[in-house]
């Protein structure tokens, strides 16, 4: 049997294990296994893991600096390497420092070593706040990720330094031994280093109480979970030399990993950003299914394999643009829904506008893999250059989407300057896109004048490379604002604060003399920390009856009142409830469609139709909410809908109906 099939059995099965796992749990033993994730986390390395902060939101902001600080330094590499291929002299006076670039792969696969470092930080980053929402708020151990991320940087800088040092003690590296060996000793350190983060981010969402899921931190788990597996079986494929498995665990890491965070960051943004459920669970499902079991289209290498396997292959990799396409319609439709709001935030517009560029390089990545993969070799280096086009373009953006939408939450302030942030967006997108567009035009006309066989003619294609350096500078510029951006956000001490003030409208409310009241009470009918509370006697009539004297300004405009309609569907509803023995914790959950905590009148009228009540219009659902809201965000959460719900209660006397019982 050959040897892919046996690996990529084994990885599909311990990916569709860890899925059963997350969705069902592990039973008694998962309590178990919990305990000794966070001694690991916790404890080991001893005393090293205290040194780092364990506040809320560190270890995701720590993970985030690292993304933003690689992804500058691969842009500029980048734009060297666009520059060096129009001008292959221009960084020869580096040579006097014992660099030497030759064709310039060297620093093509530096470019794109750090930039795949750049993705895994930002979007990993991004995905623990994510995980963190999902959960009970926080990683659990917030000082172990910040810890791993220093760690990560490290290993990493050191695989660059050492062949430094040791050219400079002239090793013989000309047989490539030293290199290999270091190259394998960094796919397992980094594979190593991830296994903390993992159980970090499973025990954060098995936190997560009674919560669903969240489809964002599904696709985080299972990426990180197979970047471990790409990098252990990249390990030992090297030293057993076998190359299909070197072969699959390079897919993984280039195809599967990248999409799946790029996955996770989209699922979390653009629902909570628009404010809409996703738009299609089918679609959602397809893109989580068929994304592990394809070939993605991307970083292709030639497969030696017999004909059954190369064609079992080319069929995969044709399927590898299904969870794509299926991925980018459906949270651009769910973007398209609520796409006033989205427009508003600048890390929803640069998601969006990754999802709307992901499918066209998916496409051509299609062409230029399928040319790789059967070994004809038509199309040159143009797949190189979609490539880097959609991890510069695609995974740029949605580093980008990530850290302007779950930067600001990770530390409790607002986005600084969104208006640079947008400006960032539109660099990193035009860049990416006219840069890889221009390449291609230059790489097809080589590959076309090569092919035409005609001795003494050379393409003169070097205007290409230079207009497309100069438009990748855009990039660079792009990564470097984005990264001011947030600089300022993490340090300015000027910041506004996330936390929310309640304010009141009513100025002021009069109480009884002998009556009683709760402070509940008191909120439930707008009354905020700043109204002034007068105290006034009671009168008596004849009936017995007593007059509580109210001051007549809270009468006016000072309190927000229901409509007539609204307030009798209200009590309907609120009767509906008592019946139906539900607690306004559940009534909240099922109302919440996109988890974001919140809930407002498009999802308060869903709830209403779905039930036997009279539906509103929708004018009338938002003044039903915009009285229920205490704190004038223009949404309810929890404890709002609790006041309300106990108000009507009481003042409507409202116990379950026999019948019901």
């Amino acid at each position: 049997m050959e040897t892919i099939f046996i690996s990529g059995g084994l990885m599909v099965a311990l990916l569709f294990f860890l899925s059963q796992s997350l969705a069902k749990g592990l039973g008694t033993v998962g309590g178990a296994l919990k305990q000794i994730g966070l001694f690991i986390l916790q404890k080991n390395p001893p005393g090293l893991v205290d040194i780092f902060d364990d506040k809320d939101g560190s270890g995701s902001r720590t993970w985030m600096n690292f993304g933003m600080l690689w992804f500058v330094f691969a842009s500029l590499l980048g734009f060297l390497m666009g520059w060096h291929t129009y001008d292959p002299t221009a960084l020869d006076s580096l040579a006097s420092v014992g660099w030497s670039y030759d064709d310039g792969s060297s620093l093509s696969d530096a470019t794109l070593n750090f930039l795949s470092i750049a993705l895994l930080y930002g979007l990993i980053g991004s995905g623990m706040v994510a995980t963190a929402r999902n959960g009970n708020g926080r990683l659990a151990s917030e000082g172990n990720a910040s810890m791993v991320a220093l760690l990560l940087s490290v290993i990493l800088l050191a695989t660059y330094i050492l062949p430094f040092i040791f050219g400079f003690l002239d090793i013989d590296t000309e047989t490539g031994v030293v290199a290999t060996m270091l190259y394998s000793l960094e796919t397992l350190a980094v594979g190593l280093l991830l296994v903390p983060v993992f159980i970090n981010l499973l025990i954060t969402a098995a936190n997560r109480g009674d919560k669903e899921l969240q489809t964002s931190v599904w696709f985080l788990l299972m990426g990180v979970a197979a970047y471990i597996l790409s990098m252990i079986y990249m390990f030992f494929g090297e030293l057993a030399d076998a190359t299909q498995m070197v072969w699959l665990a390079e897919r993984v890491a280039y195809g599967w990993v990248p999409l799946a965070l790029m996955f996770s960051v989209g699922y979390h943004v653009i629902p909570m950003a628009a404010k809409q459920p996703i738009w299609s669970a089918s679609m959602r499902s397809a893109s989580m299914f068929l994304l592990f079991i394809t070939i993605p289209p991307f970083f292709m290498t030639d497969a030696s394999a017999s004909n059954f396997v190369t064609n079992l292959g080319a069929i995969l990799l044709t399927l590898g643009v299904l969870p794509i396409f299926a991925a980018s319609i459906n949270l651009l439709m769910t973007a398209g829904s609520g796409l006033s709001n989205v427009v508003k935030k600048p890390g929803a517009m640069a998601a969006t506008m990754a999802f709307l560029a992901l499918p066209f390089f998916a496409i051509g990545g299609y062409f230029t893999a399928m040319d790789t993969f059967v070994g004809t070799g038509d199309l040159g280096t143009m797949g190189h250059v979609v490539n880097m086009g959609m991890m510069f373009t695609v995974g740029g953006l949605l580093v980008l989407a990530g850290v302007f939408t779950n930067y600001p939450n990770a530390i409790g302030r607002p986005l600084a300057t969104p208006s640079t942030g947008t400006l960032a967006t539109w660099m990193v997108l035009v860049g990416g896109v006219a840069s890889t567009l221009i390449y291609l035009i230059g790489e097809f006309t080589a590959n076309a004048v090569s092919a035409t066989e005609v001795e003494d003619v050379v393409a003169n294609n070097g205007g290409f490379y230079l207009t497309g350096a100069a438009m990748f500078y855009l990039v660079s510029i792009g990564a470097i604002l984005s990264t001011m951006v947030v600089i300022r956000t993490g340090v300015s001490s000027t910041g506004r604060s996330l936390e929310i003030i309640e304010a009141s409208d009513v100025s002021t409310y009069t109480l009884t003399t002998g009556s009683s009241t709760t402070i509940r009470d008191l909120i439930g009918r707008g009354v905020g920390v700043d109204t002034q509370l007068i105290v006034s006697e009671t009168e008596a009539n004849e009936g017995g009856s007593t007059i509580i004297g109210v001051d007549s300004t809270l009468h006016n405009d000072e309190v927000k009142e229901f409509p007539t309609t609204a307030s009798t569907v209200m009590i309907e509803f609120v009767q509906y409830l008592t019946n139906t023995n539900q607690s306004v914790f559940q009534l909240f959950r099922s109302m919440d469609l996109d988890d974001s905590g919140k809930i407002d009148s498009r999802e308060f009228l869903a709830a209403l139709e779905s039930s036997d009540i009279d539906a509103l219009s929708s004018i009338e659902a938002s003044e039903l909410v915009a009285g229920m809201d205490l704190d004038g965000d223009g949404e309810l959460n929890l404890p709002e809908l609790d006041i309300a719900i106990a108000q009507i209660k009481r003042d409507h006397d409202i116990v379950a109906s026999e019948e019901e019982e």
